[in-house]
């Protein structure tokens, strides 16, 4: 059995990219899943001055020490004018300034699957690119991605059509295969 961690990278309380996460969390079966919510781990903007000045914030030595607990992870992050949100890269760049390129954010290929949403048509996808692209630096593997554009016209009444909720138990269930 693996430790699955889902992240939520979606600093809103309201967020449908951590419905998507937890859509995705309830397929996984046979392994152990939990989920870090970044709201949790608040930090202050990265600045090499603040990083010199007042060290590494506990929050971030706390994340580093849950990613290197999981062997695998499901990460859902909304779009922001065509990438990550500002929250969820600081907190890649505070949680990184703890690694080193033999000790990597993730360890060595830890396996990864990204999700993301949005109301509009896109669902992401560009994010979902370029997380595509930076993650192996930071020792990611990719095993996969899923886009899930026009959310509010597949999840009605707390859950997703029929076709798209196939759509997100396949991508899962070959994430959960491989890994």
């Amino acid at each position: 059995m693996k430790k699955i961690l889902t992240v939520s990278a979606s600093n809103s309380k309201n967020s449908i990219n951590r419905t998507l996460l937890e859509l995705a969390s309830s397929k996984v079966e046979g392994h152990e899943v939990a989920m870090l919510d970044i709201r949790d781990y608040p930090m202050p903007f990265f600045s090499l001055d603040r990083e010199e000045n007042e060290g590494h914030p506990e929050t971030a030595k706390q994340v580093r020490a849950l990613f290197a607990e999981y062997d695998a992870f499901i990460i859902s992050s909304p779009e922001h004018n065509g990438a990550m949100p500002a929250e969820f890269k600081n907190l890649i760049d505070w949680v990184s300034r703890l690694g080193d390129l033999q000790n990597p954010m993730f360890a060595t290929k830890k396996p990864v699957l990204l999700l993301s949403t949005s109301p509009g048509p896109n669902g992401g996808a560009t994010n979902l690119q370029t997380l595509s692209h930076l993650m192996p630096w930071w020792g990611a593997d990719i095993k996969g991605t899923y886009s899930l554009g026009s959310f509010y016209d597949y999840f009605v009444d707390g859950k997703l059509n029929a076709e798209k909720d196939q759509d997100l138990t396949n991508v899962v269930t070959d994430f959960v295969n491989v890994i």
